[in-house]
C-alpha cells in the first residue's frame, strides 16, 4: 500500500494568484507531495490553468465541497452553512461535482464534502448520504463525508449511528478528521481507559472501515489544532492521534488498499492560534504541516512497511 501525501491550500500564500500557481505546485511536489486538496473557489480564477498546472507537476485534487455553502455573500464574508434543508444541501451537492467534473476533469481523484447539517436525525442524514451515493455513481466520482464540526458526522455517537444504519452500511466512505471530535468531546478518546474502553474501539474500526482520506490534523481537549505537534507540551495528543491513523491504515491494507491517502491539515487563524493584538501567527503553518508530513511518514513506515 503506498502512502499518498495531499497538501492542503487552505492558508497557503500564493494559493488564489493564478501567476503563482505553477511556482506553488511546483515547490508542493517538490516536498513529497503528490496531491493537493482545494475549495472551488481557488480554482475558478482559471479552472484551464489551475488544470495545467497540476497536470504539469505531476499533483491530482482533492476538491472540497461545504454544501449549502461555500461562496462569499455580499459583504465578502465566507458563506460556511447557509440551510438545513435537505434540499438545499443536496441541490448545491450536485452543483458542487458538476463544477468540479466539468472544470478540472480527471485530475479530481475526490471529492470531499462537509456533509448536511448537524441538527439532523439519522433518518435525514441517511436520506441524505443515499442520494449521495447516487450521485457519486451518476458523475463518475469517488465522495467522502469528512468528520466536521457543525456537519452530519460532527461527533463519534452520531456517526456511529449514522454508519451502523442497516441501508447504509459499508456503502459511505469516510474523510476522519478526528481533530474535531477531540475538540467536540473535550477529551482525547483513550481505549484503556474507564471511560473509553467500552465504545471507542469499536468506533474507531468503524471509521476506519468506511475511510478513504486522513485529514491528519492534532485536536486538543479545547480546540481543532495545536499549536505546533512539534511542542512537547502535546506528545499525549500527537501520539493518540498517531495511533487512531495507524488504526485506519492497517484496516486500509487488510482491505487490501493500494493507496493511503494522509493529508496533514492544520490551518490558519483561527485554528492557528495568534497573539492578542497583533494577531501574529504563533508557529509557521507551512513548517507545521510539513512536521505532520514527517511524523505520518515515519509511523506509516514503521507500521505498514515493516509488517
Amino acid at each position: 500500500m503506498k502512502l499518498v501525501l495531499c497538501k492542503t491550500l487552505w492558508g497557503v500564500e500564493g494559493a488564489e494568484d493564478v501567476e503563482q500557481w505553477g511556482k506553488l505546485f511546483g515547490k508542493i511536489a517538490k516536498e513529497g507531495y503528490t496531491a493537493i486538496e482545494t475549495t472551488p473557489f481557488i480554482p475558478r480564477k482559471d479552472p484551464s490553468a489551475f488544470r495545467e498546472a497540476l497536470i504539469k507537476h505531476g499533483l491530482r485534487c482533492v476538491f472540497q465541497i461545504h454544501t449549502s455553502g461555500g461562496y462569499f455573500d455580499s459583504s465578502g464574508e465566507y458563506v460556511y452553512l447557509s440551510s438545513t434543508k435537505l434540499d438545499d444541501h443536496l441541490n448545491s451537492l450536485r452543483d458542487g461535482i458538476e463544477e468540479a467534473k466539468n472544470s478540472l476533469g480527471d485530475v479530481v481523484a475526490l471529492i470531499n464534502l462537509h456533509s448536511g447539517h448537524d441538527s439532523w436525525n439519522v433518518e435525514q442524514a441517511v436520506t441524505y448520504l443515499q442520494q449521495a451515493a447516487k450521485f457519486a455513481e451518476e458523475f463518475s466520482v469517488r465522495i467522502v463525508h469528512e468528520t466536521h464540526r457543525q456537519r452530519l458526522f460532527y461527533n463519534p455517537y452520531v456517526t456511529r449511528d449514522i454508519l451502523l444504519h442497516e441501508s447504509i452500511r459499508g456503502q459511505i466512505e469516510i474523510n476522519a478528521d478526528l481533530s474535531h471530535w477531540v475538540c467536540v468531546c473535550e477529551h482525547v478518546f483513550d481505549k484503556d481507559s474507564i471511560r473509553d474502553k467500552d465504545w471507542w474501539p469499536q468506533v474507531v474500526k468503524l471509521v476506519a472501515e468506511h475511510c478513504s482520506l486522513i485529514h491528519c490534523r492534532v485536536g486538543h481537549m479545547e480546540g481543532p489544532q495545536v499549536s505546533d505537534p512539534r511542542d512537547p507540551a502535546y506528545a499525549k495528543e500527537v501520539e493518540a492521534h498517531l495511533g487512531w491513523w495507524t488504526e485506519i491504515w492497517k484496516s486500509q491494507a487488510a482491505r487490501s488498499f493500494k493507496e493511503c491517502w494522509c493529508e496533514p491539515e492544520h490551518g490558519p487563524a483561527p485554528y492557528l492560534q495568534a497573539l492578542p493584538y497583533t494577531r501574529q501567527p504563533v508557529a509557521d503553518l507551512w513548517e507545521v504541516n510539513n512536521a505532520v508530513r514527517d511524523l505520518v511518514k515515519a509511523r506509516f513506515k514503521e507500521q505498514i512497511y515493516a509488517s
